[in-house]
């Protein structure tokens, strides 16, 4: 849904009433810091603003997705900054989006576990439908590594959900 040039304003601005709440708490859970969580969220909505012809209806569940997994980006990639500034490791799987869980089991607990990159894919792709060529514009990554990941995102899950004795 293309979004027209004067209406882009307010068509952000709900985006940002509507998400502004959860991805704070997204943030702050990732990054542990306020002022941080707030500067990953306007990482996020400048990304976001970028990108709003690509965008559903504010209140669609693939806006939702998709500036959720676009804020949790933002905050790991200011994770990865500070963690440069310390000279230390990064430990991409313990960060992320959670997800419902039930008894820490099932293939919401084996998402959780998956590397960001892996869920973010599996999430834009499976969850809230996009496909390659919008994840892979909405992810500014090329068209061909969607698939990759998606593959082998795809066979980690599998991995994982055996583990776990889903499967």
């Amino acid at each position: 849904m293309p979004v027209p040039g004067p209406d882009r304003s307010e068509y952000l601005a709900q985006i940002y009433r509507l998400y502004r709440a959860p991805m704070l708490r997204l943030a702050r859970r990732i990054l542990g810091e306020e002022q941080d969580a707030e500067d990953a969220v306007h990482d996020a909505c400048e990304c976001v603003a970028r990108n709003l012809d690509r965008l559903a209806a504010p209140e669609d569940a693939r806006t939702r997705g998709y500036v959720m997994v676009v804020t949790e980006r933002k905050a790991i990639d200011l994770l990865r900054a500070r963690h440069r500034n310390e000279r230390a490791e990064l430990d991409e799987d313990a960060v992320g989006v959670s997800l419902p869980a039930e008894d820490g089991q099932g293939l919401a607990a084996c998402m959780t576990r998956l590397p960001p990159r892996y869920r973010e894919i599996l999430l834009l792709r499976f969850v809230y439908g996009y496909s390659m060529r919008e994840t892979a514009e909405l992810m500014d990554i090329p068209f061909t590594t969607v698939g990759k990941l998606s593959q082998r995102a795809k066979e980690r899950l599998c991995e994982l959900l055996r583990a776990e004795g889903v499967l």
